[in-house]
């Protein structure tokens, strides 16, 4: 059972996954001999950093454990199109993992998900990695797979908390009156900054730099290693560390594909994009310390921010949740 009120969507987007191709596919659950399976990883995020190379290792320990009848591809950089290109090409059958945060999984299937792109919801890291690892976060992993045909592999790829970058800094909440903030399509995030007066804005991850650059938007928001893998300081010199949120970033495929592989297939790739997770987390923590040590040499601007006062702007977005807020709080203590 879910553990709020769940509305079934249909089971499409970033996280669905068809296998198209595949010479052979066993049967669900099934540990027969079967040909080589290749599924293609897809994720925005550019080659060299850490995350395409945690997906690479990730890559080579599922082909070797499985003796080489796994295989995963990583694409990187967007090269196989922006979140929504994929999650297009996922809906039509093409055979793609997608990386996924829990807004965006929320959306298919299970609307507890959506309290995890909530604001301040932990203290710190590792309150946030226990929690993706609990009970609690099974259940609503289950019960997504169960109402949207959606599987996740795991949800502890945890880059840090996330900033706002812009051209000048926004210490008090009420700096964000009137600014023109860059945001996904998820909606957690329009229910975070709105009530801040921030303008919220769609712009696709591959194109936040140009965004910036021409003023479509005035800021954006995301964590310090991304943000310097794609090179926002230089269009946005002004960072103010708010730690808004810590995403719950991680991995997906259809349920469906996934009951269809073999259980050694499903363990593998649950316990590996797990333990990259892990790998990840521990990476972009020291990252972070050197990409922001690198911004102020580049003569960018490190601003605090009033965290207390940020916290209590935005404490209205878990009014809706009931219990929930305190169990999920618990889980990561």
């Amino acid at each position: 059972m879910n553990l709020r009120k769940r509305t079934t969507f249909a089971a499409i987007g970033i996280a669905t996954v068809l296998l198209a191709g595949c010479a052979s596919t066993p049967s669900a659950g099934g540990d027969g001999d079967a040909e080589t399976v290749t599924i293609r990883v897809a994720t925005v995020n550019p080659e060299g950093g850490v995350e395409v190379e945690t997906l690479k290792s990730v890559a080579e320990a599922i082909e070797e454990k499985s003796d080489g009848t796994l295989k995963l591809e990583v694409y990187a950089s967007g090269q196989l199109g922006s979140t929504s290109d994929v999650a297009e090409q996922a809906a039509s059958g093409e055979n793609i993992i997608g990386m996924i945060d829990a807004g965006t999984l929320a959306g298919l299937g299970n609307e507890d998900l959506s309290i995890l792109g909530g604001p301040f919801l932990f203290e710190n890291a590792d309150q946030a990695a226990k929690f993706a690892k609990s009970d609690v976060m099974q259940e609503m992993a289950d019960a997504l797979a169960a109402d949207g045909g959606v599987r996740i592999l795991a949800l502890n790829w945890l880059d840090g908390p996330r900033h706002l970058f812009g051209q000048e800094a926004y210490p008090e909440p009420e700096d964000l009156e009137g600014v023109k903030l860059r945001t996904p399509p998820i909606e957690t995030w329009d229910r975070t900054f709105k009530p801040l007066g921030a303008v919220t804005t769609t712009v696709d991850s591959t194109e936040v730099y140009s965004a910036l650059e021409q003023g479509v938007v005035e800021a954006a928001e995301g964590p310090i290693n991304g943000t310097a893998d794609q090179k926002w300081q230089e269009v946005a010199p002004v960072v103010t560390l708010t730690q808004h949120f810590r995403t719950f970033i991680g991995y997906a495929m259809g349920e469906g594909t996934f009951q269809n592989l073999s259980t050694e297939h499903q363990e593998l790739l649950i316990e590996e994009f797990t333990a990259g997770g892990d790998r990840a987390m521990a990476g972009w923590e020291d990252a972070a310390d050197v990409n922001l040590g690198l911004f102020e040499e580049q003569g960018v601007e490190v601003h605090d921010a009033n965290i207390p006062a940020y916290q209590k702007a935005t404490e209205g977005f878990y009014e809706s949740y009931g219990d929930l807020l305190q169990r999920v709080r618990d889980a990561g203590k």
